[in-house]
C-alpha cells in the first residue's frame, strides 16, 4: 500500500509463494502487497530488506541502563523485567510507567543473549532397545477422581521404556513405599514381557538412603533388581531433567487421563477396579502406535524369572481379644477364630494378608486415610454381636460398623423413635440380615424407601421379605411292619441235606 513500507516477512512469503508456481497475482495477494510491488520484487530479484541499524523511538531506559539495570543484572542474572521495573520506579518515582515493561524484557533478553552467564545444556542421548525402563511416581490428586462418591487421592506408578516409548501406568492408593515400587516393577516387567538392562528412579527413600553420604541402596531394593537381574541407577539428586525420558510422559499421561474424563463426562467411579481397568485402556490406546519399536525393544530384554519378586514388607502381630490386630498404627478387624494368635501381616500398597505360619487365613483393604485409626467390618462380628445386641450402643467402633449412609440414618431413626436398647435390637437383627442373606445394597434401598416415606423398618417384616426361600419340605418315608408269621414260617423250612461225598 502506498506510504508504508514492506517488510521482511512479506517480501519472503512473496518469493515462497512464487518458488511454489504461484502466480505474480496470487503471490502478492498472500503477501498482502499490491501487485505493482510485486512485479518490481521480480524484476529487482530482492530477497529481503536490509535490516536497519538505528532506532525509531528514544529508549526510556538509556539513561539508568548501565548504572543501575546491569549491576543487578550482573549479581544476579534471573531477576525478572518486571522486578526490575519495579525497582526502577522506587528508585525514580513518577519516571517508568507500567506500560514500559515490555520495552524493559526485550533489553534484558538482548543483554542475557550477548553478555549474560552461560546456561545448562542438555545433551540428547542415544537408547539402545533393551537397555533401560524408568519408574517415578506421580500424584494424581488433581484429577478429582471419586470412588462411589468418595475423594480418590492417589499416585500413579509410571514406567516407561525410552526407545520404544512403551508405558505401563498403576494406581497407587498410599505413598512412594516399597511395596508401591516393587507392585508397580513388577506388573510392569511382566506387561512388557521382559526385563531390561537398568532401572532408574529418582532418589525414592524406598530404594536408597538418601541420608548417607555415599550412595547405597536399601536391602530390598537390592535384592529385586537382582532377583530381576537388572542394573540400578538414579539421577541426581534434586535434577529432575536427567530423567526427563519419563518425567515428560507423567504430564503427558494425566493430561490424556483428563482428557478421556471430560469425555465420559463423570469423573466417578463404581469401583476401584473400574477406574484401574480406565486407566490401563488409556495406556493401552497410547502404546498401539508404538508397536514395531516395541517389538524391536523386547527382542533385547532378558527373560523374566520363573518366580516374581518379593512386592512386600512383613509385620508381625498379635489379635486381641477385641478381634483386632494393630498393623502400621492402624487397627484391623480379623475373625474371631484368630484371637491370641501371633500372626505374620503382608504390606501391600492397597491391602493386608495375614498368615498363620503358612497359610493366609485373612485379607484386607489397607487404609490409607490419615483421619482414621481402625478398619472394622460388621460382617467379621455379627454372629457375636447378634448374642449380644445391648453392646452396639456403647460400641467404641459403633459408627465404623454402618455398610453406609442409609444403614447410619436407620440407626439414627430406630434409636430417636424406639429408644437404646430396642432400637439395638432391631438394627443388629437388620445387620445380620444383611450378611446371613447377602442383600446388603436390596435391604439398603428398601430402608432408605422407609426412610424417605417417615416408615419405621420392621425386623420381621423385612426378615420374610428378604430371608432366602426355606427349602422343600423333607420327604416322608412310608415303613411297613413286617409280620411276625413270616418269621415262623422261616423257622419251619427244611433244612438243606449236607452234601454226599463220594468214597473211592
Amino acid at each position: 500500500m502506498p506510504g508504508r513500507h514492506i517488510t521482511n516477512r512479506q517480501v519472503a512469503r512473496y518469493m515462497h509463494a512464487r518458488q511454489a508456481g504461484r502466480t505474480q497475482v496470487q503471490a502478492a495477494d498472500s503477501a498482502d502487497i499490491c501487485e505493482r510491488t510485486g512485479r518490481w520484487l521480480d524484476h529487482a530479484g530482492r530477497a529481503a530488506r536490509e535490516p536497519r541499524s538505528y532506532r525509531t523511538r528514544v529508549d526510556p531506559f538509556a539513561d539508568v541502563w548501565s548504572s543501575s539495570i546491569v549491576p543487578l543484572l550482573r549479581r544476579d542474572a534471573q531477576l525478572k523485567a518486571v522486578t526490575l521495573l519495579c525497582e526502577l520506579q522506587r528508585l525514580h518515582p513518577g519516571r517508568f510507567a507500567d506500560g514500559q515493561v515490555r520495552t524493559l524484557e526485550r533489553r534484558v533478553r538482548q543483554w542475557r543473549a550477548t553478555e549474560g552467564p552461560s546456561r545448562p545444556v542438555m545433551f540428547p542421548q542415544d537408547h539402545p532397545p533393551g537397555w533401560q525402563a524408568l519408574l517415578d511416581f506421580t500424584v494424581c490428586h488433581e484429577l478429582g477422581v471419586t470412588i462411589a462418591g468418595i475423594a480418590l487421592p492417589h499416585r500413579l506408578g509410571h514406567v516407561c521404556c525410552p526407545h520404544s516409548g512403551w508405558q505401563y501406568a498403576q494406581v497407587i492408593l498410599g505413598g512412594e513405599s516399597y511395596p508401591a515400587l516393587a507392585e508397580t516393577l513388577r506388573m510392569a516387567l511382566e506387561a512388557l514381557g521382559g526385563v531390561p538392562q537398568t532401572l532408574r528412579t529418582d532418589s525414592l527413600s524406598a530404594a536408597y538412603k538418601n541420608l548417607r553420604q555415599q550412595e547405597d541402596l536399601t536391602v530390598r531394593f537390592e535384592a529385586l533388581c537382582r532377583h530381576y537381574g537388572c542394573s540400578p541407577t538414579r539421577n541426581t539428586l534434586g535434577v529432575a531433567h536427567e530423567n526427563g525420558a519419563v518425567e515428560s510422559p507423567n504430564g503427558h499421561l494425566k493430561v490424556r487421563i483428563d482428557q478421556a474424563l471430560r469425555l465420559r463426562g463423570d469423573r466417578d467411579f463404581a469401583t476401584l477396579d473400574d477406574y484401574r481397568a480406565f486407566v490401563a485402556g488409556i495406556v493401552a490406546a497410547a502404546n498401539a502406535p508404538r508397536a514395531e519399536a516395541l517389538a524391536v525393544e523386547r527382542a533385547a530384554l532378558s527373560p523374566l524369572p520363573r518366580f516374581p519378586g518379593v512386592t512386600w514388607t512383613e509385620a508381625l502381630g498379635t489379635v486381641s481379644r477385641f478381634s483386632l490386630i494393630t498393623v502400621l498404627g492402624i487397627s484391623y478387624m480379623v475373625p474371631s477364630r484368630l484371637m491370641g494368635h501371633r500372626l505374620v501381616v503382608r504390606i501391600y500398597d492397597d491391602r493386608l494378608e495375614f498368615f498363620a505360619g503358612r497359610e493366609r487365613v485373612h485379607s484386607s483393604q489397607r487404609l490409607h486415610d490419615p483421619l482414621r485409626t481402625r478398619l472394622v467390618n460388621y460382617r467379621l462380628c455379627i454372629e457375636a454381636l447378634i448374642r449380644k445386641p445391648g453392646a452396639f450402643a456403647r460400641l467404641v467402633y459403633r459408627d465404623d460398623l454402618h455398610p453406609n449412609r442409609t444403614y447410619a440414618r436407620t440407626w439414627e431413626r430406630l434409636r430417636g423413635s424406639l429408644g437404646e436398647h430396642a432400637a439395638c435390637r432391631t438394627y443388629v437383627r437388620l445387620l445380620h440380615l444383611a450378611h446371613r442373606h447377602a442383600c446388603e445394597a436390596a435391604l439398603g434401598a428398601r430402608l432408605a424407601t422407609l426412610l424417605d416415606s417417615d416408615e419405621m423398618p420392621d425386623a420381621e417384616a423385612l426378615r420374610a421379605e428378604f430371608a432366602a426361600p426355606v427349602p422343600g419340605a423333607l420327604p416322608v418315608l412310608h415303613f411297613r411292619t413286617a409280620d411276625p408269621a413270616g418269621y415262623d414260617a422261616l423257622r419251619c423250612l427244611p433244612k438243606p441235606h449236607p452234601p454226599q461225598v463220594a468214597t473211592a
